[in-house]
């Protein structure tokens, strides 16, 4: 029998500590240090695009351009802002007179609210409370007035003025508050407006008596006619205005006849009518005076 003996392949083993031992024979267990091959893997990473560069350049653009639109739509609208304030403002901001057309409508419109002619001038000699009262009533629309009746209209009160109702007659009426707030647009917000009868003195003019308890101006009709035979030229020359103030000059000439000579009151000339801005932005009348330098 021969002796055969197990042949160990010639390979290496390696331990648990993962050491290698080399050799046909185990026992005799040389180490051997494994080779590591230190290869630096690929990069396999893209390199990144510059991706945010052209947005940011377009944001830009786009703000450029609407900054640069806002701007010139805010000069647009502050040029329009000062050309309405040069065409809408009849004022002056200025210290200095400033002449204004006459025939303006800031100039025509005060002076028709306030100008009287010849009959009203004679009905009522002097330009107190009674006239401011008959001014007011003025102002008051038609549309403000309505058809109402007699009850309690003081016959005695206003004479020649009665209020009698009939098929021929229907008394019109309209609110104390109506008068009370164009007193307040004509003189002024903190006039004291008296509520009193509106009759002109010396002529049928005017003709609604205050009735307290009904909080209403009643009509009457005048019982006798009056007619005059005076004349009166009018006329505005002249129209200024000074921070917030309009003042307009009248001139007045007024006519007799060859039978009546014209009363004292009467009295041809320049009239100034002076109108300020109130705390409400009306032009309100501060006074009418009567220019003794005319000739």
């Amino acid at each position: 029998m021969n002796n055969n003996y197990n042949q160990i392949p010639n390979q290496n083993v390696v331990n648990q500590n993962n050491t290698v031992y080399a050799g046909p024979n185990v026992q005799n267990q040389v180490p051997v240090t494994p080779v590591v091959n230190n290869v630096t893997p690929p990069n396999t990473d893209t390199p990144k695009k510059k991706k945010g560069h052209g947005f940011t350049l377009f944001l830009l653009l786009i703000i450029v351009i609407l900054g640069g639109g806002c701007y010139f739509l805010y000069n647009n609208f502050q040029n329009y802002i000062q050309q309405l304030k040069f065409n809408c403002t009849p004022i002056s901001s200025y210290d200095k007179d400033k002449e204004l057309d006459i025939n303006s409508t800031i100039v025509q419109s005060l002076y028709h609210k306030v100008a009287t002619n010849i009959k009203e001038d004679y009905a009522q000699p002097e330009w107190d409370d009674n006239m401011r009262l008959y001014l007011a009533y003025r102002q008051v629309l038609d549309k403000d007035k309505y058809e109402s009746n007699c009850n309690s209209f003081d016959n005695s009160k206003m004479e020649p003025y009665i209020c009698e109702e009939s098929s021929s007659f229907t008394p019109k009426a309209f609110k104390s508050s109506s008068l009370i707030l164009e007193y307040k647009k004509l003189f002024g917000e903190n006039s004291n407006v008296n509520l009193n009868d509106i009759k002109l003195v010396n002529s049928c003019i005017g003709g609604y008596q205050y009735i307290a308890d009904r909080d209403e101006y009643v009509q009457g009709f005048c019982t006798k006619q009056s007619a005059i035979s005076y004349k009166a030229d009018k006329k505005v020359i002249k129209a200024i205005t000074n921070g917030n103030t309009i003042i307009i000059t009248e001139e007045v000439k007024y006519h007799g006849n060859e039978q009546m000579d014209l009363p004292d009151y009467l009295k041809s000339g320049n009239y100034v009518y002076t109108f300020r801005l109130d705390v409400n932005y009306n032009y309100v009348l501060v006074s009418k005076l009567y220019d003794y330098k005319y000739e």
